[in-house]
């Protein structure tokens, strides 16, 4: 293991990926990539689910990369609406997915490994799981990139499934213009020497399904936090040509209720933040939230992250679980702590 190189993630198959990734000298941004395709390969509500990244380091100042789902409907009139809730199909509820441009935007700008290499763990596991359409489109991806977002094969499955004709409000326009976004991090200090960088957007208000995440460093001192919401086949709408699930993003159009203009980014849960002090960095993940409020972070700040500092992190934001990763200016360590106990990794 390279000095420095390190991941932890919240489901098993993406930190297996992704440390992986980095045993092939690949960055941090390589590693969560693997990982997320990993997941992707094992389960069919990853691999279009919304995601977003936050990345500091030496030379890669700190940003955001942007892959939250857009709401659908561009190139079309207004449609009539819906009555009432019950009226609504599951179609209605399906955003313009910006996982794979997310990923390919990732890979370009901070990638050195083989996107055809970071695919392969994905491609098993679908294969694995008997998943035969899926394994394709993941082969395809690693070979041709976000091409494959152009594909008829591609888009025509998703129009079929959330298109007008089913009742949704996916348009072959919303693909067009379905780019992820590079904006700069948010930066709070929190002290002379300290600072928190997060999303530039408030989190999102009431319930949303949980997060995975996978937290990275590299032995070039790039750090990287991704999460993601993956769709549940029971709550979802199944694409059975590309062998995945959609997850429900979208606001339905309602009778009488403001339409949410196509093109505006869809909130999600995105609990993740990278702390920053004197020359380390620590990326901190809350499982079972929406968002990190930088404040809280000050004790681990402070303390910088131990196993007791995590706990009273999970305590205070009552988060199922708490994942950190610490790169400092000789090595990296991983911590997790959980509503049962904490542990080191």
């Amino acid at each position: 293991m390279i000095r420095g190189a390190l991941a932890i993630a919240s489901n098993t198959a993406a930190a297996q990926a992704a440390s992986a990734a980095l045993d092939n000298v690949g960055t941090a941004a390589d590693a969560v990539i693997a990982g997320f395709l990993a997941h992707a390969g094992a389960e069919a509500g990853v691999l279009l689910a919304p995601v977003v990244a936050i990345v500091a380091g030496v030379g890669a100042g700190a940003r955001v990369l942007d892959g939250r789902a857009l709401q659908p409907g561009k190139g079309t009139a207004r449609p009539r609406g819906f009555k009432t809730e019950a009226e609504v199909p599951r179609a209605a509820r399906v955003g313009v997915p910006r996982s794979l441009g997310f990923v390919a935007l990732m890979h370009a700008s901070r990638g050195r490994s083989r996107l055809n290499d970071l695919v392969k763990p994905g491609v098993a596991a679908a294969e694995n799981a008997g998943a035969a359409a899926r394994a394709a489109l993941l082969r395809r991806f690693g070979a041709s990139g976000q091409t494959v977002l152009r594909s008829e094969e591609f888009v025509g499955a998703l129009l079929a499934a959330a298109g007008p004709v089913v009742g949704g409000l996916l348009t072959a326009e919303d693909f067009d213009s379905a780019l992820p976004d590079d904006v700069p991090a948010t930066s709070m200090p929190m002290g002379a020497d300290y600072a928190v960088l997060g999303l530039p957007w408030d989190g999102p208000l009431g319930r949303f399904a949980p997060a995975d995440v996978i937290l990275a460093s590299d032995g070039r001192g790039l750090v990287a936090a991704l999460a993601y919401v993956p769709a549940r086949r029971e709550d979802g709408l199944p694409v059975p040509e590309l062998g995945l699930v959609l997850g429900m993003h979208a606001h339905p159009v309602r009778r009488g209720i403001p339409r949410t203009k196509p093109g505006t980014a869809l909130d999600m849960s995105a609990p993740i933040a990278i702390a920053t002090r004197a020359g380390a960095a620590a990326a901190i993940a809350l499982l079972g939230k929406s968002s990190v409020d930088a404040s809280t972070l000050s004790g681990v700040i402070e303390g910088w992250p131990t196993d007791a500092t995590l706990e009273d992190l999970r305590a205070q934001t009552k988060a199922r679980s708490v994942l950190a990763l610490l790169r400092d200016a000789r090595d990296a360590r991983a911590l997790r702590t959980t509503e049962d106990a904490g542990q080191s990794d």
